[in-house]
């Protein structure tokens, strides 16, 4: 077999739970495989219960790997415990010392390398810099903030160099407007910092913002690994495309400029073997004046219109190429009144193309000779 190359490589890897003496195991992660190359973070996004925790839980050492493998640089990690992986941990919490103060948490772990002191202090006030709290150091960790709080967590991890932080849904318990500025500000400290990442979270927007690839997992399997703009303009099928946002798929077919025609289709067609994924900026609302309707538009009626900071978010009763269906459009302008009878068109921007029955994609782990 080839060896890995440098950084996190999860080979084939199978995580149980016992579920009982008259009960079978649970499989909590299948067969799943991916490598994170240093330097890089890697989000493991999904819903709760599709094994992303239990599989960071794994590459930490927390948890047992019933198959496969988790190497690090090509060394094996089956039997390494914990605390000799050189991982760092950082969870919904933090977990602080509440006897301690800022600094106190943030040097913890030097102390217990038996770091110098001036080299401690020296690395607490570059980390405090890096996560927006200079001149925190002397505070009390009961007079912070949540949002202070995941900071100092996210410097006290930092602060012994991991070759590796393992992430599990550091911001969820943050409410929507803190979340947005923290993922921002962790994506700033890990790509200063040249930290390897693995972050957990089941927030797409939050997966989108801090990391370099996404892999989407459902029941335990890995369905698509992606960059941000890869996975958004093509999911790999329709569970990908779900999960993402996207809330509507009509047939349409793919055409081939020159190539055989499907009978009845245009020019070049090969049947609807495809789905047009729309999302809710894949959707223009255009008044109905009871003219000739448009080439590719299709009759609504609206059900209610609600502001947000983004635009109108219009809920509509569509009847488009599936029948009628429930879908939500962002407007510009007025909010259009429920009952209102109106058309929508496809905006490309907000659409996605998957193909109608693709299947599960596990990510290719690159080998060197």
């Amino acid at each position: 077999m080839s060896e890995v190359g440098d950084g996190l490589v999860v080979r084939d890897v199978v995580v149980r739970y016992d579920a009982g003496r008259r009960k079978a195991a649970v499989t909590a992660v299948d067969g799943v495989s991916l490598g994170v190359a240093r330097g890089e973070t890697l989000a493991l996004l999904g819903p709760s219960g599709c094994g992303k925790s239990s599989l960071l839980r794994a590459v930490a050492g927390l948890e047992p790997v019933a198959a496969g493998r988790v190497t690090w640089d090509g060394g094996d990690l089956d039997g390494v415990p914990v605390h000799r992986r050189g991982f760092g941990l950082m969870f919904q919490d933090g977990q602080l010392f509440p006897h301690r103060t800022v600094a106190g948490n943030v040097e913890y772990g030097l102390r217990v390398e038996r770091v110098p002191r001036d080299a401690r202090r020296d690395r607490v006030a570059e980390l405090l810099g890096v996560v927006g709290l200079e001149g925190y150091g002397d505070r009390q960790v009961a007079t912070l903030s949540g949002g202070e709080r995941q900071r100092v967590a996210l410097a006290r991890a930092l602060a012994p160099r991991p070759r590796l932080l393992l992430l599990d849904e550091p911001l969820s318990a943050l409410d929507r407007g803190l979340r947005e500025r923290l993922a921002t500000d962790l994506r700033v400290a890990l790509r200063e910092t040249g930290t390897t990442a693995v972050f957990v979270t089941h927030d797409h927007d939050e997966a989108f913002e801090v990391a370099d690839r996404v892999a989407v997992m459902a029941r335990g399997k890995v369905l698509q690994v992606a960059t941000p703009p890869e996975l958004w303009r093509a999911p790999a099928s329709r569970a990908v495309a779900e999960f993402l946002g996207y809330q509507a798929f009509w047939p349409a077919s793919a055409l081939d400029p020159g190539g055989p025609s499907e009978p009845g289709g245009p020019r070049g067609s090969r049947g609807p073997d495809r789905s047009v994924a729309v999302g809710p900026a894949g959707l223009r609302v255009l008044p109905d004046d009871g003219a000739a309707a448009p080439a590719n538009t299709w009759p609504a009626t609206v059900v209610e219109s609600v502001f947000r900071p983004r635009g109108v978010e219009v809920t509509l009763d569509v009847e488009g190429p599936a029948g009628v269906e429930r879908l939500v459009a962002v407007a510009a302008g007025a909010a259009p009144e429920p009952g209102t009878r109106v058309r929508v068109a496809l905006d490309p921007a907000g659409c996605a193309v998957v193909g109608r029955e693709a299947p599960a994609r596990q990510e290719s782990i690159p080998t060197t000779p």
